[in-house]
């Protein structure tokens, strides 16, 4: 009987496993859902928004590596540029000061994910060749 409680607690624990599921997302507060629904809506056309996945633009770096690169001030500090001024292939984006706050909560919000070096392999590297 021990045996058969065994098997069917590891078989349990493994098929948790290989579905993919894990302990439920963290809820967002109001100032990071309202971040995740302006980036869902301006930004996700070419950034990876949440998560671990690939951005559709390969140049575009993931909102979870941005985390890892930027203070929340720094943060703050570049949308700003981006809404005045936009930034490499990025169209400025008209964004208020509530809604840059509420950006720089939605990515405070992500678990930081590092990227690996450019190589010149990378296509972050060969889109930037003459």
């Amino acid at each position: 009987m021990r045996h058969v409680l065994t098997v069917l607690t590891l078989t349990a624990a493994l098929s948790a496993c290989a579905t993919g599921e894990g302990p439920p997302p963290a809820s967002l507060s109001p100032a990071a859902e309202r971040g995740q629904q302006f980036v869902l809506r301006a930004c996700a056309g070419c950034h990876a928004v949440a998560g671990r996945e690939a951005s559709p633009n390969a140049v575009a770096p993931a909102f979870a590596s941005i985390r890892m690169r930027h203070t929340a001030i720094g943060l703050e500090r570049s949308l700003a540029q981006i809404a005045r001024q936009g930034h490499g292939e990025m169209p400025p984006i008209y964004m208020t000061n509530a809604e840059m706050s509420d950006i720089v909560a939605y990515i405070e919000s992500l678990a930081p994910v590092a990227t690996a070096p450019w190589t010149t392999e990378s296509p972050q590297y060969t889109a930037l060749r003459p």
